[in-house]
């Protein structure tokens, strides 16, 4: 949808003001106001500009558990059909999530980051070779 769409958008409900319900008016208000960004303090995940998006670098001492991780990341991007830039590089792997359909950060990206985190911290008690 464009701007101009909403602007037409709003210029005709404005002028049925005399009959206009009450959702009217609400639209008109949330229309008014700038988008939200949604933020987790919780995360420890350092978001970057153009495009936003979430990056974290992950480290590992275990090449063992290294694997473990990105398999398992892996399969949680098949799952959920959301799926990241995942680089590795001797003992680290370094993830960059966002939806690339809006070129932004949605809800699914930071479900991926606390999965991710998750993942990471259970890989900690493997007992891999």
């Amino acid at each position: 949808m464009t701007k101009s769409f909403f602007k037409e958008l709003s210029n005709s409900l404005r002028q049925n003001s005399a009959q206009k319900p009450v959702f009217v008016s609400k639209v008109l208000n949330e229309m008014s106001m700038p988008i939200k960004t949604y933020t987790n303090p919780s995360l420890e995940w350092e978001t970057l500009e153009s495009p936003r998006r979430l990056v974290k670098t992950y480290e590992f001492q275990d090449r063992a558990k290294m694997k473990e991780f990105v398999k398992e990341l892996m399969d949680y991007e098949d799952q959920v059909n959301h799926h990241a830039s995942i680089l590795v590089e001797h003992q680290n792997v370094s993830i960059e999530i966002f939806t690339h359909a809006i070129n932004s950060l949605t809800e699914l990206d930071y479900e991926y980051a606390k999965m991710a985190d998750m993942i990471h911290q259970d890989v900690n008690y493997y007992n891999v070779r």
